[in-house]
């Protein structure tokens, strides 16, 4: 009978995940027309079901001390070229998009975070579990009859208390009163979900009939290595376990083959892959 043990990521805790820094979680809808639904429209490229997640990691210092934090930056299509569309995706023109958070699943005890603009403290803080009704807009027109939906708000961050991998559900909505009768024009999107974590984290280690298989963050430009070891200590000898994974942002597995007697743990490192 084999004993597995979990080990934290213990060498570059501080990675960043560059890669996706710059990324942009797209809202648009369906068509333009009264009652069609809101989307996400590369929401694929994001969601849970991808296996992508978001890297936020820790700061020591300054506005986001003590917080793991980072970022995706929602953004709300353009419908006329005065913002660089129109984008055959993008919500009627005088729709107002905003969206809302829940926080899925998460370490016990945790919180995700939303931070606007230059804000000190988290707009909102939602613990694991738990949604919120707070909505925050993505559009940057002021609703009038006619205007642009396109958002692309810079400054925005989001964050997490604890150490672990969280899974956050994201829900666009339109709040425009240029509907029927005075109403939103579009119903809203169908929850997002989307993996982020605090840290680098393994995800699962499980026994399997050939061997035990090992599931792990792997956040970009960053070169991991799977190690294993019978105990651990002063004197633990620690030997890899497959082959270096490049990392992309997105979850990867290894298979230990190796003997199913006696107890196991495993761990992970980082090595900074040159630009």
């Amino acid at each position: 009978m084999k004993t597995i043990g979990l080990l934290g990521m213990i060498g570059l805790m501080s990675c960043v995940s560059h890669a996706q820094i710059h990324q942009h979680l797209n809202v648009g809808a369906t068509s333009k027309t009264q009652n069609a639904q809101l989307i996400w429209a590369n929401g694929a490229d994001f969601a849970a079901s991808s296996d992508y997640l978001n890297t936020m990691s820790l700061s020591n210092s300054g506005r986001f001390a003590g917080f793991y934090n980072g970022n995706i930056t929602l953004t709300g299509l353009p419908a006329t070229s005065d913002k660089g569309g129109p984008d055959e995706q993008s919500a009627a023109l005088g729709s107002v998009l905003q969206f809302k958070v829940a926080c899925l699943a998460g370490p016990a005890g945790g919180s995700f975070g939303f931070w606007d603009g230059g804000s000190a403290a988290p707009s909102i803080s939602v613990p694991v579990g738990e949604a919120t009704t707070n909505l925050w807009k993505l559009s940057e027109n002021d609703g009038s009859t006619g205007s642009d939906p396109y958002g692309h708000i810079h400054g925005r961050r989001f964050s997490a208390t604890k150490p672990g991998i969280y899974m956050i559900g994201f829900t666009a909505v339109d709040t425009s009163t240029n509907g029927t009768g005075g109403g939103a024009i579009h119903t809203p999107s169908e929850q997002l979900r989307v993996y982020f974590e605090a840290g680098v984290n393994m995800r699962s280690v499980q026994a399997i009939q050939t061997g035990t298989r090992i599931r792990f963050a792997a956040p970009a430009n960053f070169s991991w290595q799977v190690y294993a070891c019978p105990a651990v200590g002063a004197n633990a000898v620690w030997l890899p376990v497959g082959g270096a994974v490049t990392g992309d942002d997105y979850f990867h597995e290894v298979v230990d083959s190796g003997s199913a007697q006696g107890a196991k743990f495993y761990q992970i490192r980082g090595t900074a892959i040159a630009p």
